[in-house]
């Protein structure tokens, strides 16, 4: 598997990776697993399963928005089909909530489903931001996560999210070990806003290290 990031510029790679920071520091998460429905509610955002909005969906001609997609938005509202796994569920929320914060919302040929690699650089974006701001990397790091079964049950997503996940901080640990030895420090926690997400998950994580 390739990575998401390789195919995206690193200044739009940043900018969803600080989004998700901000949003983590915005809301004082301190835990795991990040509960995305309440991040939602306090920016206003609601949440409809397409069986529930089924109504409003035949009314304003979004049916075709549901077919072969886990979610979409419209109208500063997030919908999500009802019969994926719960864990699915929780990132395509917070895959939509990505678009919204990262002003995607006027593009109409989105499609939100499981990461993958040849994603569109708006997709990438946007899991990016989800993939942060549900398994924050230096969160998992202290933890002492070491795979992706790990990932998938502290982070409440699903396995193919996790995968992705595990793949980028291998990356990260290696490029750690290179930051070591060639310059004396880690390369993690070298953005403030990184710092702060693990100064607010310092208390979770001396309780739950593996």
């Amino acid at each position: 598997i390739i990575p998401m990031e390789v195919f995206m510029l690193y200044t739009n790679y940043k900018q969803s990776r600080n989004a998700a920071w901000e949003f983590l520091i915005k809301y004082k998460v301190k835990e795991l697993p990040v509960r995305i429905s309440a991040i939602c509610e306090k920016e206003g955002i609601k949440l409809y399963s397409y069986e529930h909005a089924k109504d409003l969906i035949m009314r304003f001609g979004l049916m075709q928005r549901t077919v072969g997609n886990d979610g979409f938005t419209w109208q500063g509202m997030i919908f999500y089909n009802q019969e994926c796994a719960a864990a699915r569920q929780r990132f395509t929320v917070a895959h939509e909530l990505g678009h919204i914060v990262l002003g995607h919302t006027e593009l109409r040929a989105l499609v939100n489903r499981e990461p993958a690699a040849n994603d569109n650089p708006v997709e990438q974006a946007a899991n990016i931001f989800a993939a942060r701001l549900l398994a924050p990397a230096i969160v998992l790091r202290d933890l002492g996560v070491t795979n992706a079964e790990e990932i998938q049950r502290l982070c409440d997503i699903s396995a193919q999210a996790a995968q992705y996940r595990m793949q980028r901080l291998q990356l990260l640990y290696d490029r750690e070990q290179w930051f070591l030895a060639e310059r004396g420090y880690s390369c993690f926690g070298l953005s403030p806003l990184e710092r702060e997400v693990e100064k607010q998950f310092a208390h979770y994580i001396k309780h739950n290290k593996l």
